[in-house]
């Protein structure tokens, strides 16, 4: 046999070993990667605004007081949301 002949045969030998650890590999879903803190902020104003959308489909065309409370939390909550967004895209914008 010669030396060509023997250097593929033990890289046959390789691939074989490697083969189910490299498609393991390419089978993982890939970890997501952790929020920064501004993303962090922005995801929690997010779910306020949903919750205050809640609260005011629930009180909607009831003409109560209920219902102004409800229309202002979400109108904070829309502004708190639409500050953080402008800081971070203010924040990129520079770079």
């Amino acid at each position: 046999m010669s030396s060509l002949q023997e250097a593929e045969a033990r890289a046959a030998k390789i691939v074989k070993q490697l083969l189910p650890v490299l498609t393991a590999e390419l089978i993982k879903k890939p970890e997501p990667r952790p929020l920064t803190p501004q993303e962090q902020a922005i995801m929690i104003a997010c779910g306020e605004v949903g919750r205050a959308i809640d609260r005011y489909d629930n009180t909607r065309y009831s003409n109560t007081a209920a219902e102004r409370r409800a229309r202002a939390t979400l109108e904070t909550a829309a502004r708190n949301l639409r500050k953080l967004i402008d800081l971070r895209e203010g924040k990129h914008a520079r770079k």
